[in-house]
C-alpha cells in the first residue's frame, strides 16, 4: 500500500513563474534594456548606470517597486503605464525569438504531478500576458488546471493576496507555494501553506531561511509532502 505522504491527488502545488519555473534572465535583463532606451526616447532619464546584475537583483518584485528601484524614484502613473506596455511588449518577443527558457526537469515534474492528481497553478508578480505567454510558448498552460495569476492581472499589492485567491478557486487537501524569492515564502506563511525556496532562482539564503525546506533542482518538489504550518504569519 503506497503511504499517504507519496499520494498527491488532491494536493494544490503553487508556483512562482521566474526564477521557479522560468530561468529569464537572459530574456529580462535585454528587454529592461531595450525599455530603458525607449523611455529615453520618451522624456524620461533612463539609468544607463544599472548594472545587470542590480537589473537581476529586482526580480520577484511588483512593477511599481522594480521601476522605483531602478530610477532610484517613484515613476509617475503615465510613466509606469508606458514602462509597464514596451516591457511586455519586449519580453514577448525575445520569447518568440528564443530568449529564456525553463529551468531543467520542469516540464516533466509538472506532468508527473498533474498525471498523479496534483492541482497546479501559478502565482506571479509579472504581467499577466506575461505569464500567459511564457506557458504558452513552452507548451506548459495544460498543466495549470488551478489558474495562472499575475499581480499586474490582479492589480494586487502582494503575492499573498494572489495565493489566497488560488486557496479559494482550488479545493484541495493540502497546498505548497513553491519559489525563489522572500516574497513567495512570506506569501505561503501568510496562508499557513507548506514553503519550498528554490535555491537555484535568484534569492539569497537569508530570504531561504524560513522556508519549510528547500530544493536545488525543481523535480526535487516530488520528493517532498505539501503540509499545514502549525501557525500563519501574516506579511
Amino acid at each position: 500500500m503506497e503511504e499517504w505522504w507519496m499520494q498527491r491527488e488532491g494536493n494544490l502545488y503553487i508556483f512562482d513563474m521566474d526564477g521557479t519555473l522560468f530561468q529569464t534572465e537572459g530574456l529580462a535583463v535585454k528587454a529592461f534594456r531595450e525599455t530603458f532606451v525607449h523611455l529615453e526616447a520618451r522624456g524620461v532619464k533612463c539609468p544607463m548606470d544599472v548594472t545587470d546584475g542590480e537589473i537581476v537583483g529586482t526580480f520577484g518584485r511588483v512593477h511599481e517597486e522594480i521601476w522605483e528601484v531602478l530610477y532610484s524614484r517613484r515613476l509617475t502613473k503615465d510613466e509606469l503605464e508606458v514602462a509597464d506596455a514596451i516591457l511586455l511588449e519586449e519580453e514577448l518577443a525575445l520569447l518568440k525569438r528564443g530568449y529564456g527558457k525553463l529551468y531543467d526537469c520542469v516540464e516533466s515534474t509538472l506532468e508527473t504531478l498533474t498525471k498523479e492528481g496534483a492541482i497546479c497553478a501559478v502565482a506571479s508578480n509579472g504581467q499577466q500576458r506575461y505569464i500567459e505567454g511564457i506557458a504558452d510558448h513552452f507548451g506548459i498552460s495544460r498543466y495549470f488546471k488551478g489558474g495562472l495569476l499575475s499581480a499586474g492581472g490582479m492589480r494586487v499589492a502582494q503575492k499573498a493576496d494572489l495565493v489566497g485567491a488560488l486557496l479559494k478557486e482550488n479545493p484541495h487537501k493540502h497546498a505548497m507555494m513553491v519559489g525563489d524569492r522572500s516574497s513567495d515564502i512570506a506569501a505561503g506563511m501568510a496562508h499557513g501553506i507548506h514553503t519550498v525556496a528554490c535555491q537555484y532562482g535568484f534569492g539569497s539564503l537569508e530570504e531561504w531561511r524560513m522556508a519549510d525546506d528547500q530544493v536545488h533542482r525543481f523535480d526535487e518538489i516530488l520528493n517532498l509532502t505539501p503540509r499545514a504550518r502549525r501557525t500563519m504569519i501574516k506579511p
